[in-house]
């Protein structure tokens, strides 16, 4: 008698996949990148989110056509491996997991930093580190009690992310306290780090490249899961361009602040403004967390899939039908890593490991759907702009990148192919 092996259930449907799409990106991206992003270009930042949503939308589409051939999970592991082979594949799953564990550590650290401007003493030491294991506990708790809690979770976070957010956007515009147009007209001056500046956007909309990975538990992802990554990107590109020229519009110099928009809040209407924008901040970020728990808890569990050295992480448990092992390992590799790092160089590091993500992915699409002048198309613009990222990453950047490679081409070797 065959023993029955539990499986995911499809529980996630197409506004629920739109709703997952702008969770997984608008996190601290909106609340805190416009500062960093401000350091590096001046007020030409004002152009940034707009500027960087260009190359980000082709790659959106480039995910959302290879996402229209697949209902498994997997996502970018999935499609690479589709084309290459397995190594590819694993390499690509591989950077991608380190993506969502960076970036879990980094919001984490985001959020304390949110949660200080309330509380400032928890913002150091030990309290710091309790906040942070405490949050990501929860999280992980959730998410094991089944998919239905963790994107029930998302739903709500995503909307009180919003809500604030979109209420300080309407007060900025209307006051108008200053007009930021006129200086950012002018392009930064030598010495700008325009990598620096590309993977801190990059950063800032990354995130999309992960809703196919849990494809196992929505409901019609081949047809539901393209259109809502479109129409995800486009709203997100919106929020960002406006909560931008919000934030300058409030204050000149954006480069004097740690929490930006809850600052720029408390110019326009006083303290109960960043208040409110800071606990909308908090949200965000676990909701963005929230998503990232799920989608790489995921990653790991189709990269341990058919690989017998690996087959302890693919345990899916018996009564709540989800990746029980491979939720624990992300949340503890996330943990150690928020614990020992700072939010923007884990940010960093994040956008990194996301660039492998991106540029075979969009190197995979002719193979998925055959040789069309649109797929082509798209697969040379969305390779070409992943190489010209990559090539312009530090010293630091590119080798950390080449270790991590290095690493998940050990693990691959060790752990043995993988079946079809």
């Amino acid at each position: 008698m065959t023993e029955k092996v539990p499986q995911l259930v499809r529980a996630v449907g197409f506004w629920g996949l739109v709703a997952m799409c702008i969770n997984a990106v608008v996190g601290s991206g909106v609340f805190l990148l416009p500062t960093e992003s401000y350091k590096l270009l001046g007020p030409f930042s004002l152009w940034a989110p707009l500027l960087f949503a260009l190359p980000v939308f082709v790659l959106v589409l480039c995910f959302a056509e290879a996402a229209s051939h697949f209902s498994e999970p997997g996502g970018a592991y999935l499609y690479a491996r589709t084309a290459f082979g397995d190594f590819i594949g694993f390499e690509t799953g591989w950077m991608n997991w380190l993506a969502r564990v960076t970036s879990l550590a980094s919001l984490s650290n985001g959020f304390v930093v949110s949660l200080a401007r309330l509380f400032p003493t928890l913002g150091t030491g030990a309290s710091r580190a309790a906040v942070i294991i405490g949050t990501i506990a929860i999280l992980a708790i959730i998410h094991i009690l089944g998919v239905r809690y963790g994107a029930a979770s998302i739903y709500v976070f995503t909307f009180g992310k919003l809500l604030p957010l979109v209420g300080f956007i309407v007060v900025a515009l209307i006051a108008w306290r200053h007009n930021p147009i006129p200086a950012s007209m002018t392009l930064p001056g030598p010495g700008t780090d325009w990598s620096a500046a590309a993977l801190f956007m990059l950063f800032a909309y990354a995130g999309f490249e992960n809703m196919g990975v849990p494809a196992g538990e929505f409901r019609n992802p081949r047809k539901e899961l393209p259109r809502a990554l479109l129409v995800g990107t486009l709203a997100i590109a919106a929020i960002y361009v406006l909560a931008q020229l919000g934030a300058m519009s409030a204050l000149p110099d954006l480069s004097k602040t740690n929490t930006p928009i809850a600052d720029a809040a408390a110019a326009l209407v006083g303290g109960i403004g960043a208040v409110i924008v800071t606990l909308g901040a908090l949200l965000s970020m676990a909701g963005t967390n929230s998503g990232t728990v799920l989608e790489g808890s995921r990653m790991l569990y189709a990269l341990s899939l058919g690989r017998p050295r690996l087959s302890a992480i693919s345990r899916v448990h018996e009564r709540f039908r989800t990746p029980v092992t491979a939720i624990v390992i992300h949340v503890l590799f996330a943990t150690a890593l928020a614990l020992g790092g700072s939010f923007a160089k884990l940010a960093m590091m994040s956008a990194v490991a996301r660039l492998t993500t991106y540029l075979f992915t969009c190197a995979a699409i002719p193979r998925l759907g055959g040789f069309t002048p649109w797929r082509l198309t798209i697969s040379i613009l969305g390779t070409l702009i992943s190489l010209a990222v990559f090539f312009t990453l530090s010293k630091f950047n590119f080798l950390a990148a080449a270790i991590a490679m290095t690493v998940g081409a050990l693990i691959w070797l060790a752990s043995g192919r993988g079946k079809s």
